[in-house]
């Protein structure tokens, strides 16, 4: 007994004198296993304990704040990711990150983030510089924890991440894309720090990727043609709107009026409005633009490289093309969107972007680039619903939708219906037209009060409204029904290229429309993977 108590009492001393080193261990290890939902994982384990070796090694050496501070920021920075939504950084959380400007991430960090975000920055540097301080009078020298970590880094991670390729038979893809697939094994076994690096070099090698594609020829994908004889509209506008959630639409069915021009507009015989239950392929607006705007699908993201985009068939079928945008222009020559925008006739943006401007404001610009008797095509995209809703709408929004008890939904309600507003003055702008149709859908949509992107659950994220007007065109209907998947009555704007094409004069065959249908069956997740829609639960993954 004697005995245990003095094991007790080194026990204690030892967790006393290291206290603030055990302390930075469980912080890591709580933002490596939460997104596992705190699985056991050797892997994992060993991830963590490599931290050891490094703070160790930034312990011995000189004049290593600025180091410490990184790690600081480095670790606050997934703490957040791992803490408030329960995932790891993946691929296209980074991505968004390097294409979000300033703006959209200030209005993004509203409502205390921020401060908690310095909080805790300044917590955690302040924890790593102690840890420091108790591993500097540890009587070991450095050369073991620099081997410790070389061996981790050189051979126990490249070893468990080629394993994880041989087990899900990704050697042949692993040969074609090393960088990309050794990415996504080496964040899933160690996604803290060294996950965070290969991302971002896996991210810059898909943008040198995208980079060599564009200065490359585009194809038709085969059977594709345009006809000449085809009678086509004389303006197409075709409106992304933003996190909008359409069970929130009183379009369909919701019960508060968020919607009351598009609703007014069922009430005129014949009516001009057609709208569907639609499905985005994916919850980040660059990758549902990618797969909306190209032949790409949520199973087969390669032909946005290869063949012609929405942008490209617009021009070659005699369409003047525009992309206005409320969204910024930042990173125009590295991002997906930028290199959609770039490939327009004009791209216009409004100054300052997303936060300070109403997207009311791309309305001037529509004005000022529409010619009459002129074939022209425009891409607008707006902010529409994105957090903070308190943001998206103003004195006329609630006025017209009082509060409803909840803050968060009655601004939400709100911003819906300042869209709305903006979408008739978009079709008011229309009615100078001989024939135009107007197609509009969000980029995805939205679970109130979290979100969208990391999970692969929460359907909300998933489900947008898909409305079509036209004025004096083909009947834009009857080529929207051959896309329509019969048995779920439900369509994937992954359509949206051959639906708009058909519209410009393009004959698609009828194996490409099944095609289309079959894969807008599936979404596509952040990490990269996809799986068929009517398997995304309700409610996202539990945090």
């Amino acid at each position: 007994m004697s005995k245990l108590k003095e094991y007790i009492k080194l026990c204690g001393k030892f967790v006393y004198k290291y206290k603030f080193t055990i302390l930075v261990l469980v912080y890591i290890g709580l933002i490596a296993f939460l997104p596992i939902k705190m699985a056991a994982s050797f892997p994992m384990a060993f991830h963590v304990i490599s931290f050891f070796f490094l703070l160790y090694i930034l312990a011995k050496a000189k004049y290593t704040f600025i180091f410490t501070f990184i790690l600081a920021f480095i670790l606050t920075f997934n703490a957040y990711f791992a803490f408030a939504l329960g995932s790891d950084i993946s691929m296209d959380i980074m991505a968004s990150i390097f294409e979000t400007h300033m703006a959209e991430a200030v209005s993004m960090l509203k409502g205390g983030v921020l401060i908690g975000s310095l909080v805790a920055l300044i917590l955690t540097t302040l924890i790593l510089y102690l840890s420091e301080k108790e591993l500097k009078d540890v009587k070991l020298s450095i050369k073991w924890p620099v081997i410790g970590l070389l061996v981790y880094l050189l051979l126990f991670l490249p070893f468990i991440s080629y394993k994880r390729i041989v087990y899900e038979y990704e050697e042949n893809l692993f040969i074609e894309f090393p960088i990309r697939v050794g990415q996504d094994k080496v964040n899933m076994y160690a996604p803290i720090l060294y996950g965070n690096i290969a991302t971002i070099i896996a991210y810059q090698e898909e943008m040198a990727q995208l980079r060599k594609f564009s200065e490359s020829d585009k194809k038709l994908p085969d059977g594709i043609v345009h006809n000449d004889t085809i009678q086509t509209p004389e303006k197409i506008y075709l409106i992304i709107g933003e996190s909008a959630y359409r069970k929130h639409l009183s379009l369909y069915g919701y019960p508060v009026k968020t919607t009351p021009f598009l609703d007014s507009l069922t009430q005129i015989t014949p009516s001009p409005i057609d709208y569907y239950n639609g499905i985005a392929p994916a919850a980040f607006t660059r990758n549902v633009l990618r797969i909306a705007l190209s032949f790409a699908s949520p199973t087969d993201i390669q032909p946005f490289y290869e063949e012609k985009t929405l942008i490209n068939l617009a021009h070659d079928a005699g369409y003047e093309t525009y992309w206005i945008s409320n969204q910024g222009a930042s990173g125009i020559q590295d991002s997906y969107l930028g290199y959609l925008a770039a490939g327009t006739d004009k791209a216009v943006f409004t100054q300052g972007g997303y936060l300070a401007n109403d997207d009311f404001n791309l309305i001037p610009l529509l004005k000022e680039e529409h010619k009459p008797n002129k074939k022209q095509f425009f891409v607008i995209h707006l902010v529409g619903s994105h957090n903070n809703y308190s943001d998206r709408y103003d004195k006329t929004d609630a006025e017209a939708i009082p509060d409803s008890g909840s803050s968060l939904q009655t601004d939400y309600d709100r911003s819906i219906h300042h869209t709305d507003r903006v979408l008739h003055a978009i079709y008011d702008i229309m009615q100078q037209d001989s024939t135009a149709v107007f197609f509009h859908f969000s980029d995805h949509g939205e679970i109130l009060g979290k979100g969208h992107g990391p999970w692969k659950n929460g359907i909300a994220q998933f489900e947008i409204p898909l409305i079509t007007i036209q004025k004096n065109a083909e009947k834009i209907s009857s080529v929207m029904e051959k896309y329509l998947d019969t048995d779920t009555k439900l369509i994937n704007n992954s359509s949206t290229i051959y639906i708009l094409a058909e519209m410009m004069g393009y004959t698609i065959p009828e194996k490409m429309i099944e095609k289309s249908i079959l894969e807008g069956r599936y979404v596509r997740h952040s990490d990269q993977t996809y799986s068929p829609f009517s398997e995304v639960k309700e409610k996202p993954e539990e945090r």
